[in-house]
Formats: structure tokens, sequence, C-alpha cells
């Protein structure tokens, strides 16, 4: 057991125990954001064959630059398919997106024509391959269309379907379960009494694991209950997910009773503790492979600890890259406190023409909730740092980045020491 580790022995101690959930299919409707379980070639050319780019008029490859006068042979609508070839001498009527007959050299627009009886006139000047767009243009069949660990984006998806595929592979959804410590707690629709105080945590954390792709399977509030209950709870909740998320309890005051309960189940306590705030008092274990995370009461505390190592987790089940991308980012607001263990300040990151910016969230203590709204990226701050002035420039953590694709930075840029 790890015990007060930095934030990267216990994340990296944490991650090698989590692998892949097993595969499914899905429909294309249900696919958006899923992740892609194997590599997807395509199957056959985009386009099939050659189509038409323009409304217009196709002319045969021995006509260009020979002829400026057509016999017109057949107007092509919508859906039809040319049963002939072309003749040099004929055009034909096509329309965007449709077949053209065999021995089309190019296509004409129909703006620059001009329609006498039967016959069709241009007169300017047009090369081979002219508003036609090949076969396999836009994708060949056999290439590598999506790599296994890709999220599945809007245009993929409608890439899919233009191949006629209905279902796709993804990786199960992670199923999490939250469970409140807390004596104090009650659910966020009872009246607390004096000393109680609403479950915020839950929802919050509830909507954290449906953002990562993951499938809530209960948000409950037990810490009111014996210890025996308490244990009964999370053995049954370890059978139902893949993970279990505690709230509270966590630290070594006389009420704190994640740890034993931990113990009393036979878990294996992987870390307890990390050099950092908030969030410090944050832990991990296992039972049977099902990894149980432990994070503090403190909202603030709370919802850090979820990015640092909930959200690397539920990446991770889904083989997607688990670390947070990191960048350099210029700080618009200053935090008077210097010193201390490292330190991670909520804030909100947009990227500007002159690049990224950051600003200071207000409510920076570990009880606020007020931090948490429009909160986006993590300011990370070495431990015995001195005051931030506006201006510095401050390495961050984004919270909700854009799908990695192949070819962009790896895992290894972003979870570097500053």
């Amino acid at each position: 057991m790890l015990v007060n580790a930095t934030w990267e022995e216990a994340l990296e101690f944490l991650l090698d125990r989590i692998t892949p959930l097993p595969g499914e299919s899905v429909s294309l409707l249900q696919a958006l954001g899923r992740v892609v379980a194997r590599d997807i070639p395509v199957t056959r050319d985009i386009p099939p064959h050659p189509q038409a780019a323009v409304d217009g008029f196709a002319v045969h490859v021995e006509d260009l630059g020979r002829r400026t006068s057509f016999v017109v042979k057949k107007y092509l609508r919508n859906g039809d398919l040319p049963v002939f070839p072309l003749k040099p001498g004929e055009t034909v009527g096509v329309v965007t997106g449709g077949p053209l007959p065999g021995g089309t050299g190019a296509v004409i627009r129909r703006e620059s024509i001009v329609i006498d009886g039967n016959r069709m006139v241009f007169t300017g000047e047009f090369s081979q391959g002219s508003n036609i767009r090949q076969a396999g243009e836009d994708f060949r069949a056999g290439e590598l269309l999506v790599r296994r660990g890709t999220r599945l984006d809007p245009g993929t998806i409608g890439v899919l379907a233009a191949l006629g595929e209905s279902e796709v592979p993804v990786y199960r959804r992670p199923r999490v379960t939250i469970l409140s410590l807390g004596r104090e707690i009650v659910p966020c629709h009872v009246k607390p009494a004096p000393g109680q105080v609403r479950d915020s945590n839950g929802p919050f954390l509830a909507s954290l694991v449906l953002r990562d792709g993951g499938e809530v399977t209960g948000v409950e509030v037990v810490g009111r209950e014996s210890p025996a209950g308490i244990k009964k709870h999370l053995e049954k909740m370890l059978k139902q997910s893949d993970l279990v998320i505690t709230v509270g309890g966590t630290a070594s005051g006389a009420c704190d009773q994640a740890l034993q309960i931990l113990r009393e189940i036979g878990a294996g306590v992987l870390f307890w503790g990390v050099r950092i705030k908030p969030g410090g008092h944050s832990g991990a274990a296992a039972l049977d492979a099902k990894p149980v995370l432990c994070l503090p009461g403190n909202p603030a505390a709370c919802a850090v600890s979820y990015q640092l190592f909930a959200a690397p987790v539920l990446r991770a089940f889904q083989a997607l890259n688990p670390y947070p991308p990191r960048l350099p980012a210029l700080c618009t607001g200053s935090f008077p406190k210097k010193g201390g263990p490292r330190r991670f300040l909520r804030g909100c990151a947009v990227c500007r023409q002159g690049g990224w910016e950051v600003s200071l969230l207000p409510g920076q203590k570990s009880s606020m909730l007020r931090s948490l709204i429009n909160w986006n990226a993590l300011i990370d701050l070495p431990a015995g740092h001195p005051p931030l002035e506006p201006g510095s420039r401050v390495p961050t953590l984004l919270l909700t980045p854009l799908p990695l694709r192949e070819g962009e930075p790896n895992s290894e840029r972003y979870l570097m020491q500053p």
C-alpha cells in the first residue's frame, strides 16, 4: 500500500490494475460518444462509381477540346441509372451525385451551356475529369476508417452509415455506483435537520460519470447505517459495478470509516493519502480486481479527486488515453497563498488568438461549491509555490478535452512534472 504518495505514483499504481471492458455491439443511433472496440476498415469505395459533381451535361472523353455542339440523348434524374454508354458527339443531362454513363470524360455545368432544340452548345474550355467525383475519391476499400480506442463522432457515424453498417463494436460502458458514507449526509430531496447536509456530491459525481462515458447504477446515502449495513451495501455494489466510488469518511477522525470498512470486506488497499490539496484524503482499494475509489467529502476536494483518479479510470476502462491533456496557459487571476503541498486550483480555460488562457474561479476553499460552476481546468501548482500573480504562465490540465486521434501527442506528454 502506498501512503501519502504523489499523484503520479498513486495514479500509476491504480491504472496498472485497470484493463478495458468487454466489447458489445450498438446501433449507430446509440453510438455517439462510444469508444470503438476494434479497428474498422472501409468495406467499399466511396463513391462506388464515378459521379457528377454538379448539375450539368456529360460529354465523351474523345470530345474533349474537339466539339462545341452535342446531341442531347437523355436527361437523367435523381435515382436514374445510365444503362447505355456515351458515344462521341452525344451528351446526357446529369444531376449532382448521379452516376455517369460509360465513356464520360467531363461534366459541363448547367450554367455554362445553351440548349438549342435537341442540342447542347458549349464554347468554353474543359479538361478531362472536370466536375467528376471519381470512384474511391473519398474513401478506398481496405483503408482504415476508425482505429480501436477512438471515440465516435457524428462524422464517423455518417461514414459508417454510408458503408451500410447498422451497428458498431464498442467497449461496454463502465458501471459505477456512488456511496456517500458521511453520517451527516441526507439525500438531496430530503429537508435536512439541524446538523445535516443535503447530498450534492452524489448527483454531481453521477453527472461527471455520465459525461465520461460511464453508466450510473446507483447513488446512495448510507452513512447512518451500521458498519455491517454499509459493508453489505459495498459488497453488493461491487458485484453490480465495475467501479465503486465512496464519498466521505477518508480522514482519520473518530467518525471516518472508509478504510476500516474496506479492510473488513477483504479489499486490498492500493494507496491512502496523496500529497495534494485539495483531495489529499483520497484512497483506493481493489476486491476481486474491482476498484473502489474513496474520495473526500468536501465538495471541491471530492471534485478534484474525481478528476485526478476516477476520470482516468473510466477512460482506461474504455481503452482511451487515461491522462488529461496538459498545456501551459496564461493565468488571468491571482492566488495569494504560497507554500504547502502541491495544489490544484479550479479554473476555466479558453483558447484565444494568442494562446490558452485560464481564469481562476471564485470559491477555492475545499468546502465550497462555487468554483465547480463553469469549471473545465485545473491549475497545477508545485509544492512550495509562491503566490500566483496575474499574467503567470501555469501548467494546466484540461478536464473536457477533444478526443485524441492518431498522430496527436501521446499520454507521456500529458502527465509530467511542471
